[in-house]
This record gives C-alpha cells, sequence and structure tokens, in this order.
C-alpha cells in the first residue's frame, strides 16, 4: 500500500491536525507502538498494539474498544484475528472511508467484533470465513437488527480488500448469510405511482418557483410590516409582542393615516399586499377564505419552507426528522475525481449512531429550494432576534434552522422560548396538505386503475384498505424515501423531461457512491442510507428483470434466446431472485429500446445515448443481451425521424453522419422485430 494515498485522520476532536503524531501512521498495518490516540497535552492514551484503545478525548465522555486479545472484559478474539480486526478500524480511521465520529466508528466496531468473536470460537480466521458455509450460519446467533449493516459493512470492506490484503466474504459468502440472517422484513413502504409522484413534486416545485420569482416584493411586504408594527408599539420592535390589539398597524376598522400618537394605520392588510403586487400569491397558496392579514404571510413562509423540505426529500434518502434538523450550511459540492460536481446534503442523523455529519446525495435542482428556505430562516432572525421571549444560540443566529419557528409578533407563537437543542415539530405529510389544501388537488392525488397496478407491481402486500381505485393517495413522507430510491435506479420511469433530467443528476451520483462504494468524498456518506439503497437496488433489479417474462419483451434471436435469458428466475421465488442478484447471477437495466440482461460490466455504449450495438447495423448482429419493449414502439419511430432531420444536416461520410446511419439501421431493425411478432 503506498501511504501517500492514507488521506490521514479525520476524527472530529481539537486534536486531530495533520501535524499531530497519530494523523498518518508511518507504515502499513501500522506497527504496535503507533499512537492511535493522543490528548489535548499530546500525551498517547492508546497505541495500536493495545488490547483495549481509549477514545475518551475525542468522544469527551468514556468510550472505548476492547479487541479481545489479551486481559479485561469482554468477548475474546485469538491474537491473530485481532491483529484482522484492528486492520480493519484502522482503515476506518485513516483510509479514504475514514470516519469523522468517534461514536459511529464504535458502534461498527461492536458490529463486526462478533463475528471476529465467531470464528475465534471455531479455530478459523476471519479472512478465510468465506470457506466454512457452517461457521457463516452460525453468525446468525450473534446477530440479530444489526445483521443488515453486517452485510453492509463487509460488503464496503469488499471494496478494500487490496489495500487490506484480505477478505472475509466474498460476494457468495454474503448472499448465504443474507439468506441465513434472520427475516424481518416488514410490510414494505408504499412506492409512490409515477404519476402522483410526479404531481407532487411539480406543485412543490411551483410554489417554491412563484416564491423566488416574488421573493424581492415579499421581503420588501416583510419588512415594511415589522416596521408598521415596531412603529404602532412605540417605535421599537421589541416591544410589540406583547400584542398590539386595536392599534395594530392594518386594523381595517380605523381609518387610515397617522395619528398625533404616533400611530399608522394602513387599513386591511389586502391593500397592503396588492401594493407590494403579493396578493394573488397569498390567495393561490394559503387557505385564506377571501381574508388576508399578516398571518397569511408567515403561512405562505411556513409552507415554502416545509414544501422545500418535502421537495428535498423527495430527491435524497433522508428521513424527515434527519430533514428537519437541516441548516442554512447544509448544501455542499464537491468536485470528485472524474471532474464531476457531486451535489450533497450535510446534516445530523441519530437513527443507528449518532453523527451530527452526516451526507446524502441529492440532486443539483434542490440548490434553488435550499437557497429559498435559507432567504426564509433569515428574514425571521429579524424579529427572533428583538423577541424578548426567545433565547437563540450563536449557531442559530450563525447557521440558522430551515425549518424555522414562525417568530413574527402578529403570530399566536409571539413568546415561544427556543433552547439550543429544540426542532420544530414536523406534522404528517397529510397533515401538511390538510393545513394548505390547495397545495395539491384531491383529483389528481386520487389513485387510478393504472396507478394501482404500478403500485401493486412496485410493493409487495399493499393495504387494500387504504390503496384502491378511487381513493386518494395517502401520502406520507417514508414514502418518498422509497419511492426517490426506485426512481433514482430506474428513472426511465419518469417520462416528465424535467424530471428525468434531474433525477438522472442525482441517479449517476447515487449509483456511483452508494452502489459502487467510491470514498473519493471529503466526508463519507450516511451509512444508513447507503445500506436502503443497495436493498433497494436488489429488489429493483429481481422486479424488473421478473417482468421481462410478460409477452410485452422480445429478444430479437427470437424467444429460444429469451428464455435463455430468463432461466435464472423460473421456479425461484423473491428472496431467492434477491441473492441471485446479489451474487451478480441476474442483472438488468433499462435501455432506450427496452432492456439489457448482460452480466458483468456495463455496455460502454449504455444503450440510452447511443442503441447501434444493441440491434446492431452493417454486417453486426444483434446483442446477445437486448430485449425490445412493445410499448416502446412509438418511442423508436419517433426517433427514426429525429435521426433522419439530423442526417440531412450532417456532412456525408463523416464520422457523425455513420454514427446516425448505424443508429438509424439499428432502431430501424428493432421496429421490424416488434411489428413483426
Amino acid at each position: 500500500m503506498i501511504l501517500a494515498e492514507l488521506p490521514g485522520l479525520n476524527i472530529d476532536a481539537p486534536t486531530t491536525t495533520p501535524e499531530a503524531p497519530n494523523f498518518k501512521p508511518n507504515r502499513w498495518p501500522p506497527p504496535a507502538d503507533f499512537p492511535v490516540v493522543i490528548d489535548e497535552n499530546q500525551n498517547v492514551v492508546s497505541r495500536y498494539g493495545d488490547v483495549r484503545w481509549d477514545l475518551t478525548p475525542w468522544a469527551g465522555t468514556t468510550l472505548t474498544m476492547f479487541f479481545g486479545d489479551g486481559p479485561g472484559q469482554g468477548s475474546r478474539v485469538s491474537p491473530e484475528n485481532a491483529a484482522l480486526l484492528r486492520q480493519v478500524v484502522a482503515w476506518w480511521l485513516w483510509g479514504v472511508s475514514r470516519m469523522r465520529s468517534p461514536r459511529a466508528l464504535v458502534a461498527k466496531f461492536e458490529t463486526l467484533k462478533p463475528l471476529f468473536v465467531a470464528c475465534t470460537n471455531n479455530n478459523i480466521l476471519a479472512s478465510d470465513l468465506y470457506r466454512f458455509p457452517r461457521v457463516i450460519k452460525e453468525l446468525t446467533n450473534f446477530y440479530g437488527s444489526k445483521g443488515e449493516r453486517l452485510i453492509n459493512y463487509l460488503t464496503e470492506l469488499n471494496y478494500a480488500k487490496d489495500v487490506l490484503g484480505f477478505t472475509i466474504l466474498d460476494a457468495k459468502g454474503l448472499v448465504l448469510l443474507s439468506q441465513c440472517l434472520p427475516d424481518r422484513e416488514e410490510a414494505q413502504t408504499a412506492y409512490i405511482p409515477t404519476r402522483i409522484w410526479s404531481y407532487q413534486v411539480t406543485r412543490l416545485r411551483e410554489c417554491i418557483e412563484d416564491y423566488i420569482s416574488n421573493k424581492e416584493n415579499l421581503e420588501a411586504c416583510y419588512k415594511f410590516c415589522l416596521d408598521a408594527v415596531a412603529a404602532n408599539a412605540g417605535g421599537k420592535l421589541k416591544d410589540a409582542f406583547g400584542g398590539l390589539g386595536v392599534n395594530g398597524p392594518f386594523n381595517g376598522a380605523r381609518p387610515k393615516g397617522a395619528r398625533s400618537s404616533g400611530k399608522i394605520y394602513y387599513g386591511s392588510f389586502r391593500e397592503t399586499a396588492e401594493r407590494f403586487e403579493i396578493d394573488w400569491l397569498l390567495e393561490k397558496w394559503c387557505n385564506t377564505e377571501n381574508k388576508l392579514s399578516p398571518g397569511t404571510l408567515s403561512s405562505f413562509f411556513n409552507l415554502v419552507s416545509i414544501a422545500g423540505l418535502a421537495y428535498t426529500l423527495n430527491f435524497t434518502l433522508m428521513r424527515i426528522d434527519e430533514g428537519a434538523k437541516l441548516r442554512a450550511d447544509c448544501y455542499e459540492v464537491e468536485r470528485d475525481e472524474f471532474g464531476d460536481d457531486i451535489h450533497l446534503i450535510k446534516g445530523v442523523t441519530t437513527k443507528t449512531v449518532q453523527d451530527g455529519n452526516a451526507r446524502w446525495i441529492v440532486s443539483p435542482t434542490v440548490q434553488p429550494v435550499i437557497a429559498a428556505m435559507i432567504q426564509i430562516a433569515n428574514l425571521r432572525l429579524i424579529p427572533a432576534l428583538a423577541n424578548p421571549y426567545t433565547q437563540l444560540s450563536e449557531q442559530d443566529i450563525s447557521n440558522p434552522l430551515l425549518q424555522s419557528f414562525t417568530f413574527e409578533p402578529w403570530s399566536s407563537n409571539r413568546s415561544i422560548k427556543n433552547s439550543t437543542k429544540k426542532y420544530k415539530k414536523q406534522r404528517t405529510y397529510a397533515d401538511i396538505w390538510h393545513t394548505w389544501p390547495k397545495l395539491f388537488d384531491a383529483n389528481a392525488m386520487t389513485i387510478t386503475e393504472a396507478d394501482f397496478e404500478l403500485a401493486n407491481r412496485m410493493t409487495f402486500g399493499l393495504d387494500p384498505e387504504k390503496f384502491a381505485i378511487g381513493k386518494v393517495w395517502p401520502i406520507a413522507w417514508h414514502q418518498l424515501r422509497r419511492t426517490g430510491a426506485v426512481n433514482m435506479l430506474a428513472s426511465g420511469l419518469v417520462t416528465e423531461a424535467s424530471l428525468q433530467y434531474q433525477l438522472k443528476h442525482a441517479s449517476r451520483a447515487m449509483s456511483q457512491y452508494y452502489g459502487k462504494n467510491f470514498y473519493r468524498l471529503k466526508e463519507p456518506l450516511n451509512e444508513e442510507a447507503k445500506g436502503y439503497y443497495l436493498r433497494e437496488m436488489y429488489q429493483t433489479m429481481v422486479r424488473e428483470f421478473t417482468d421481462l417474462q410478460s409477452d410485452q419483451y422480445l429478444s430479437p434471436h427470437g424467444q429460444k434466446r429469451k428464455e435463455q435469458l430468463l432461466a435464472e428466475i423460473s421456479e425461484q421465488d423473491h428472496q431467492q431472485l434477491i441473492s441471485a442478484a446479489k451474487s451478480g447471477r441476474i442483472s438488468y437495466r433499462q435501455t432506450f429500446l427496452g432492456g439489457c440482461a448482460k452480466s458483468g460490466p456495463p455496455c460502454p455504449l449504455g444503450g440510452i445515448s447511443n442503441i447501434s450495438a444493441c440491434m446492431g447495423f452493417s454486417s453486426s448482429s444483434p446483442c446477445a443481451s437486448a430485449l425490445l419493449d412493445k410499448a416502446k414502439l412509438p418511442l423508436i419511430q419517433q426517433l427514426t425521424s429525429t435521426i433522419n432531420l439530423q442526417l440531412q444536416g450532417a456532412e456525408v461520410d463523416s464520422p457523425l453522419y455513420e454514427s446516425l446511419q448505424a443508429q438509424l439501421e439499428s432502431a430501424e431493425r428493432a421496429i421490424h422485430v416488434i411489428e413483426s411478432n
């Protein structure tokens, strides 16, 4: 291993600096006397060869790891296996997948250690475990709820096998382990049908874009209202939080104009909203019943903030509790090793371990949405800082929460006391719609026959009492997570051009950094989200591969070839198919013409922007792994028309002309096969 490739220690602690003696080992694996943990006085607390590592200086509270190859309380591990375990932990500390949180490091260690205990009990090395199926099966005695996390960690370590010099479980061993672990799968979260999902995303985006297009007028009106309230409170905004009663500046019962008392009345708030040209906007989105007040403006700000959160959740794998804790600095962009921008959301997660610096992959279309939420959060700092009842931390001021409280003096929530750890309680997604009934149209959210068919095809065991034709789709936060994962894996499900475009942005990044376990980001990705994505990847692969059995799909080489391609799925249940997907025995992905069942590395031409290899051209034959979708015939016919138009502007015998001719011939061959069957 080249030590220069090690990025160095990334633990979030004051002692973590490039100059620190524990920043990077001087050889690999690290020598027994290499300092792992040092305190603030540069004293060595734990060395690499110690039986117990004391991480207390990093965590601020007692936190240790007992490797088990020496005196102490805890499960015993042989010296040989403990050496392997230390090397894995060292990789988590100094390798390209280095961790930031000491508690998260200990959580991973505690998940992995029982495997080394089991190997020790059976007198084998953990690096030889893949050769002992009986011992792999015995691991189920050590693992319950942590079984899925174990599989994720072992999969991750497989990508580092060249550096570590050993493998704990290969693909075959992982499949066996996943089959033996207790089946804890509950009712599968519902997949939102494409039409309904697209509709709610479009409405969320429309709401946010309306805010962005009118943000100058909205900000001006908001500040005007604060100034007007402050003036009628005696000149200081802090005195307005006790309530102004009839002296409110937008009391329509009072004649407009200034008074000798210093108070000014502006008539009804509607007149002010009309003057700032935002009355139509508030009427469009808020439940006004033809009545406007400063509270309506606050309500719209609340809606934009929660719509921004919902939009963000649609394009990440975040949970609602995680999204609700996002702050103004949450959006990041990193450049990866290929020169591509990777868009990330930074936040707090507490699902498995406390981590205040987790990362989630996100579509770049979320960036203006985050910007809108930031502006609202900053505007609300004006009354929050003036409110004598509100307590704000330095972080709340310098880096405000995006889901901010309603701090305005006209709000009924005027006396709220906000501690540094208090977050705004989030409503259910259905409650959001109930509060702002103009957000979604019930008719558009009603389940059609096509919606029902797709929902049942994508989800096992849907509750017929909740999900039925003619009923309104019971939208829920957790549905966004699963639907987003499925859509990222198969963005062809979404036909609207703009949505498909933004899904492709997130799709590539997710598959690279979740599915393929790339480690070139400054901070590691959220482990739980990565595991969720991987599980959905296998589920999607099996589901789509199973669908190929229908008559809708054709092989250009005939029915016999199709049967050969699909032989793996005959007489197998769903769990067996997932195992086959994990081991690489079956593979499937969508293409422009239909699908590709090629195992191993994907076709370099992709089958999306270039289809010439799928059906062949000139003397080349169609790809043996290609399958044609009859439903795509109109799209393929449209492609031929487009190519013919492009050929008119291409120079004859140029590379572009030859490429277009090859694709045209491939498309025409596909049309012939489909129309002949």
